[in-house]
């Protein structure tokens, strides 16, 4: 260790922040117990909103300044009766303790349209800053309120926790910008979302190999008392000549007092027959989240991630706290603060501070 001069403060904050917690998204989608399409062109969510979500949603439901009904329409993401834009920025200003290093840095950018060509049927581009992008057609003519895409974006797998660093995310299959080419249908009967794919199973742009990809995703939401709940898995299978990868696990969210407390978690196993990578590998992300008032969100979370199972060192265990504060529906300010503890080689824990300066739309 380091230093542990911070350590009691953060302590005291661990105590408040499991007391009152916060809210990280998917929260709301918890907290309304909607799907994600309520407030996102994507099905499964993350990336563009729709017009309902950056317009209604954004600046009436999230931020601390509420904009009045009655200006909501002059926040206008629409060119033209087929055409919408959006748009996300993240920078983040650091200090990492174990490299003793401190930088802005620019986090994320991209940008989005969609084009609306009727009713039922839609085109949708991402790009972001850096590489990465996302394009698909997709049309909701299927039974059960389904629809299917066809094209390049992230398949439908657990969480899409906005915290790119969470362990489910940055130490397994999802980390940011990471997409694929395929094929998915989703169903939503009632209480249920059903969601299969089939992909390359590469990241190039042309695949690399005989196999392929199969992905999939089922949630089940209830209700009972004013007490949501929500439970699900998810399972992908990548065949490719050296041998085959799967990943696998649970997911579910918890509810309470009318939304105001959130707990959303995901334990996820990888496992390679290949004999190329440790046999299995294990992440979880959990995160408790507790609003103070409308914009305003106290945030607790904890990650581990074990790399190979059978071996007796190199677990990373996190533990965060902090806070986003939403002033205005296209922009958020989130402070956070990491202790990690890492045995990889030899105990060793560090500070991990971060400030994310987040414009949307």
């Amino acid at each position: 260790m380091k230093t542990f001069r911070y350590i009691l403060p953060a302590l005291i904050l661990t105590i408040i922040s499991l007391i009152s917690v916060a809210y990280g998204v998917p929260k709301f989608t918890a907290q309304y117990e909607q799907k994600c399409n309520l407030c996102h062109i994507s099905p499964t969510g993350g990336g563009m909103r729709n017009a309902y979500g950056s317009q209604f949603f954004a600046l009436t439901e999230m931020a601390v300044h509420k904009t009045a009904f009655e200006d909501v329409s002059g926040f206008q993401t629409q060119v033209s009766d087929m055409i919408s834009l959006g748009a996300d920025m993240r920078t983040l200003l650091y200090y990492d303790e174990n490299s003793e290093r401190s930088s802005l840095f620019q986090m994320e950018g991209n940008f989005y349209v969609n084009a609306q060509l009727n009713e039922q049927f839609s085109l949708a581009l991402g790009k972001g800053l850096y590489d990465g992008f996302e394009i698909y057609g997709m049309g909701y003519i299927l039974p059960m309120q389904g629809y299917f895409r066809i094209g390049r974006f992230q398949p439908a797998y657990g969480w899409r926790f906005d915290d790119h660093t969470s362990f489910v995310r940055e130490k397994m299959l999802w980390p940011a910008g990471s997409t694929d080419t395929g094929l998915e249908l989703g169903f939503y009967p009632h209480s249920l979302s059903v969601n299969i794919g089939l992909f390359n199973g590469t990241a190039n742009s042309l695949d690399n190999n005989k196999g392929k990809a199969a992905v999939g995703r089922i949630e089940w939401r209830h209700n009972i008392k004013g007490i949501g709940f929500g439970v699900g898995g998810s399972y992908m299978l990548n065949s490719y000549s050296e041998g085959n990868t799967r990943m696998f696990g649970p997911f579910g969210y918890l509810k309470l007092f009318k939304g105001r407390l959130i707990y959303i978690g995901e334990i996820d196993w990888l496992e390679d027959d290949s004999h190329i990578s440790p046999p299995v590998n294990e992440a979880t992300s959990h995160k408790l989240s507790y609003m103070l008032k409308q914009g305003i969100w106290l945030n607790s979370t904890y990650d581990f991630y074990d790399p190979d199972i059978d071996a007796k060192t190199g677990r990373i265990t996190r533990y965060g706290f902090g806070f986003n504060y939403i002033p205005y529906g296209f922009l958020e300010i989130q402070p956070n603060l990491w202790l990690y503890q890492d045995d990889f080689a030899g105990e060793d824990s560090y500070l991990y501070f971060n400030t994310q300066f987040h414009f949307f739309f």
